[in-house]
C-alpha cells in the first residue's frame, strides 16, 4: 500500500523543487492516479525538442510585411480614374468645356417650377460667391439630379436642394470648405439654410458613380477633390490640372514599362 505521508511530502515539497530547477521538459509520474514523482530536465537533445521549437515559433511575434506601395504614377492614375469615373473618361478628358456631355438644354418653366427656382438660386450663389467656371458643372449637377430623381424637388426645398448641389460641385472642385476660397458657412448663410453637409450627401447619393475608394496621392500635387466619378461636374480649370497630372503619370508609366518588362 502507498504511504500517503510519502505522497503528501512529495506532492507539496520535493516535486515542486525538482520541477523548478531542471529545465523546460517536465516529467510527472502517477501511480493509480496519484503523483509519486516529478522532475525537470533540459528539452534540448530530447525527443521533444521539435515540440519546444514549434512552441517558440508560436510565441514569437509575427511581423507581417506590408506590400510595397504602388508607384506614384499608378496611385495618381487610380485616383484620376475614380475622379473621372472610368479610364475611358479619363483619357478623353480635356480642359475645354465644349467637350462636356449635356443632359438637356433648358428647363420647362411650367412643369419644372421647383427646379427653375433651384436653378435661379444656383446662379445667384455662383455669381455672389463662386467662380465663373463652376456655372456649367452646377447646371450639369442640377440636370443630373432631376433626371435621376425628379421627385427630389418635392422632398427638399429649393434652397436646400441648391445647397446640396453647391456642396457636391464645390467639394468636387475644391471650391468650398476650410481650404477652399469659400466656406460652407458662407454658402449656407447666403441660401438661408443649414446643414450643408447633410443636403450635399443627399444629393451626392444620386449623382456619384460607385467605385472602389482610392486615397488621394499626397505627394503628386493632386488637389483635395471629392471623387464623384463624373468628369462633367469638374470645372475647366480643375480638368486642366488633372489632364496635366494624367499626362505626367502616363509618361512616367511609359518610361518605366521597358525596365519592368526586362
Amino acid at each position: 500500500m502507498l504511504d500517503h505521508r510519502y505522497y503528501d511530502d512529495l506532492l507539496w515539497r520535493e516535486p515542486r523543487e525538482r520541477l523548478a530547477d531542471g529545465g523546460r521538459l517536465s516529467h510527472l509520474v502517477f501511480v493509480d492516479g496519484r503523483l509519486v514523482d516529478a522532475w525537470s530536465e533540459r528539452v534540448e537533445d530530447s525527443a521533444y525538442d521539435d515540440v519546444a521549437r514549434r512552441h517558440d515559433e508560436d510565441l514569437r511575434s509575427q511581423v507581417v510585411q506590408s506590400p510595397p506601395a504602388p508607384p506614384r504614377h499608378a496611385q495618381a492614375l487610380a485616383w484620376l480614374d475614380e475622379v473621372a469615373g472610368s479610364r475611358e473618361a479619363l483619357l478623353a478628358m480635356t480642359a475645354s468645356p465644349v467637350a462636356l456631355p449635356r443632359l438637356g438644354d433648358h428647363l420647362d418653366p411650367v412643369d419644372d417650377e421647383p427646379w427653375l427656382v433651384t436653378d435661379e438660386l444656383l446662379t445667384d450663389v455662383r455669381e455672389s460667391l463662386l467662380t465663373t467656371d463652376l456655372a456649367a458643372p452646377l447646371r450639369e449637377c442640377l440636370l443630373l439630379v432631376r433626371e435621376r430623381l425628379p421627385e427630389l424637388a418635392d422632398r427638399m426645398t429649393p434652397a436646400r436642394l441648391a445647397a446640396g448641389i453647391v456642396w457636391v460641385v464645390g467639394k468636387a472642385n475644391a471650391a468650398i470648405g476650410p481650404e477652399g476660397p469659400v466656406t460652407q458657412a458662407r454658402v449656407a448663410d447666403h441660401l438661408g439654410t443649414t446643414a450643408l453637409n447633410s443636403a450635399g450627401n443627399q444629393v451626392l447619393g444620386h449623382v456619384r458613380r460607385l467605385g472602389w475608394p482610392v486615397r488621394r496621392p499626397w505627394d503628386c500635387e493632386a488637389p483635395a477633390l471629392l471623387a464623384v466619378g463624373r468628369v462633367e461636374l469638374l470645372s475647366a480649370s480643375v480638368r486642366r490640372d488633372l489632364v496635366e497630372l494624367r499626362d505626367r503619370s502616363l509618361a512616367e508609366e511609359a518610361r518605366l514599362a521597358p525596365s519592368e518588362v526586362s
